[in-house]
């Protein structure tokens, strides 16, 4: 029998069976091979599917997933219930916009927990909200527990009844390995800006950051990593305002070594999940700057202006580099490691399925 959320016929002496959806192959590969790793080695086992391709063990293609929604809705909702029902899963975790739509809509047997990324708004009062708080709060009778990242997508889904709200409060972690503490250089102020050039990461504010550290008499230089639908536009702003020796906006790059060689992070963006550079720079040990937004926020080491005063976040960098703070930077890495994330996950999960324990009391796996 079946509940409005599912209910699994899970096996209290097995290990917990864990489906992992994601809308395409691509979001599993770069956020989730070591947190399956951990959950399996607490005993978890974890199997995982997505409309393309990925490179994770136990992994099976969904026909009618995709990045967007699509004719394919049937399909996806036959493909997704037929493979939860051969693997026989205790619970389903889904990421990602499509996908957690879908997998919420087809009824499984099982729990579904949504692992939200970010709310696809800023505020709700903003009028393109709406249709998002619509959907989602339908979608939430058939939610058995939510994983959130931020504390305003946290709070949303509290107001509205969300069964069993968690929070990560650093998202997936961060692959530490790749990205090695590094000591803050001397010289000029180096800022480093990383994202896409679109209208909600507003890059054309972090030009306009610059204008005004340098109409302050700041040494400074910002390079720029990304591309987008407003590359060329930011391109034609730097040249209007004389700046072409002081940023650099040349494209994608590689991530870690420049936030090696910069002395902080800008970010402008209208709103974010948790930026997941903001979480990198602090691996690193940068301090990030940008505006009082959500998702941004939430960051570890982040000092934020009122949302769009452009002027308030210039003086804030200029008069930290002055006083040194800039080079005083708390080592926060531990807290950031893929580990927590994992494990906060699989306390969610057992939360979710009211069980202690991940596996048999002593440790065995199934036999098939």
């Amino acid at each position: 029998m079946t509940d409005v959320h599912g209910k699994g016929d899970g096996v209290p002496d097995r290990p917990v069976r864990v489906g992992l959806v994601t809308s395409v192959g691509r979001t599993l590969d770069a956020f989730f091979p070591a947190i399956v790793e951990r959950l399996e080695e607490r005993g978890f086992a974890v199997s995982s599917a997505s409309g393309t391709q990925s490179r994770l063990p136990a992994w099976t293609p969904l026909a009618g997933f995709s990045q967007r929604p699509s004719w394919s809705v049937p399909t996806a909702i036959r493909a997704v219930r037929a493979w939860s029902r051969e693997l026989d899963h205790d619970v389903v975790i889904t990421n990602t916009a499509t996908a957690s739509a879908l997998v919420r809509a087809a009824r499984l047997r099982a729990p579904v927990i949504y692992f939200c990324h970010g709310l696809h708004w800023g505020r709700d009062t903003e009028p393109g909200a709406l249709p998002w708080r619509v959907v989602e709060t339908a979608l939430l009778r058939r939610t058995a527990g939510v994983i959130t990242i931020n504390r305003d997508d946290q709070a949303w889904f509290e107001r509205h009844g969300g069964p069993r709200v968690h929070r990560l409060p650093y998202g997936v972690g961060v692959p530490l390995e790749d990205y090695p503490q590094a000591d803050v250089p001397d010289g000029s102020l180096d800022l480093l800006w990383v994202g896409d050039f679109t209208p909600r990461k507003r890059p054309l504010l972090a030009v306009a950051v610059i204008r005004r550290l340098v109409d302050r008499g700041c040494d400074v230089r910002l390079r720029m990593l990304g591309d987008g639908p407003l590359h060329t536009a930011v391109l034609r702003e730097i040249a209007a305002q004389g700046l072409d020796r002081v940023i650099r906006a040349d494209g994608r790059g590689r991530v870690a070594p420049a936030l090696a060689s910069a002395t902080a992070l800008l970010h402008t963006a209208e709103w974010e999940g948790l930026p997941r550079v903001a979480l990198e720079a602090a691996a690193v040990g940068r301090w990030s700057y940008g505006f009082d937004v959500k998702g941004l926020r939430d960051a570890p080491l982040v000092r934020v202006a009122p949302d769009g005063d452009v002027d308030s976040l210039a003086r804030l960098i200029q008069d930290d580099d002055a006083r040194g703070a800039l080079r005083e930077v708390p080592d926060v890495r531990t807290s950031l490691s893929v580990t927590a994330a994992a494990d906060g996950i699989g306390a969610a999960i057992l939360d979710t399925l009211g069980r202690s324990q991940p596996a048999h009391r002593d440790g065995s796996r199934p036999t098939e």
